[in-house]
């Protein structure tokens, strides 16, 4: 499905966080990747009404018009923004986490410091030993900005996931320690990705857990109706250089809708995320379902952890989508070492966001150090 190449050097490398007695350092790694890149159908959008009205086009019930003319290998260069952490050594694992995000978001989802709280993945990983690896999607945070017709793709971001995690692997990145296993953490689209590596490339990772996600894509359309804003005109002072292909939903009420589950968030959280939202792409929206999943010889661990009333992958209710006669989640890792679920109470979609996102890190930490990992 993809091949790819490395570069060696790093445009930069420089101090960054510490937490307590560990230390992260933040990275800009060159990642040469060769893909097959979707191409779309129709132009670029030319104004926000465009966009709108694509988005109720590719909605409606009744729709026949395919966005996808055809297909088209690439290979390019990007600059992918990310953080490297490494705990006190006195605990320290053998295993590095490789954490993705979701849309909307970039890496700080993983540490979501803006707010006084218990918000950070990151925080929980290394004291539970854990030497983490967030990265910036492309597009997002200091990430290339990319083409978001026929780049920004998930195909493309499947392959960049798979050459970072290579390079880790190998120890091809300047600052980043080899480490014995390798286990990745996806968020959402981030899940997507992370469901889908394990699919096509089995060797890279030791073992995965997918939050913010399930294998239902039926339950997506609320979300997608949110989303038709340019985001160069929902938030000009920080996106007004984009591409009209980059887009966002209005308001921190429609943030909230997608996912943030009330009353069970801090307020001054939702405004904070609204402010440093990021956009996802056109590209994105119409490749996530393109990459493949069925993942038979995969053989690692799997971990679900679900939200209760996520809305974006299942409908509001976890329980049954996940877990039961409308799962088919199971069937597509048949040849695993462990397959668990879990739906943690009290949380929507961004997990991550909530009072209660403490007791969901804890399941995670424990779900690897029971896999020996």
């Amino acid at each position: 499905m993809w091949n790819t190449y490395y570069s060696l050097t790093l445009l930069s490398l420089f101090s960054g966080v510490t937490f307590g007695s560990s230390k992260c350092i933040n990275l800009v790694i060159p990642v040469t990747v060769s893909a097959e890149s979707l191409t779309l159908a129709f132009p670029p959008f030319q104004n926000g009404y465009q966009a709108e009205a694509f988005t109720e086009e590719v909605i409606k019930r009744d729709s026949s018009s395919s966005p996808v003319s055809g297909t088209k290998n690439i290979t390019e260069t990007f600059s992918i923004s990310a953080q490297y952490c490494v705990p006190d050594t006195r605990a320290k694992s053998k295993t590095i986490q490789i954490l993705t995000h979701g849309l909307g978001f970039d890496k700080s989802y993983w540490d979501f410091t803006l707010v006084a709280g218990n918000y950070s993945y990151v925080q929980a990983a290394l004291e539970a030993g854990y030497s983490t690896f967030a990265y910036d999607r492309l597009g997002t945070g200091a990430s290339t900005k990319a083409d978001p017709y026929n780049i920004v793709q998930a195909p493309i971001e499947l392959a960049i996931l798979a050459e970072l995690t290579q390079m880790l692997r190998s120890g091809k990145v300047d600052g980043c320690e080899t480490h014995e296993k390798y286990v990745h953490v996806g968020h959402s689209f981030g899940s997507v990705l992370t469901n889908s590596l394990v699919a096509v490339a089995p060797q890279l990772s030791d073992g995965i857990i997918l939050t913010g996600y399930s294998n239902n894509f039926t339950f997506q359309t609320p979300f997608v109706s949110t989303t038709g804003h340019l985001a160069s005109e929902n938030q000009p002072a920080r996106f007004s250089g984009l591409s009209s292909g980059y887009i966002t939903w209005a308001d921190k009420y429609y943030n909230q809708f997608s996912f943030l589950y009330y009353p069970y968030f801090d307020p001054a959280v939702l405004e904070a995320a609204e402010e440093t939202k990021w956009p996802f792409t056109i590209g994105e929206l119409i490749t996530s379902g393109v990459v493949e999943f069925s993942a038979g010889q995969y053989k690692g661990p799997v971990l679900y952890l679900a939200s209760q009333d996520d809305y974006i992958f299942c409908g509001g209710d976890c329980t049954g989508i996940i877990d039961g006669p409308y799962s088919d989640s199971m069937a597509l890792f048949p040849a695993v070492s462990d397959f668990e679920v879990y739906i943690q109470p009290n949380v929507g979609h961004a997990l991550n966001l909530h009072y209660n996102a403490t007791g969901a890190y804890a399941v995670a930490n424990n779900f690897f150090k029971k896999n020996g990992l």
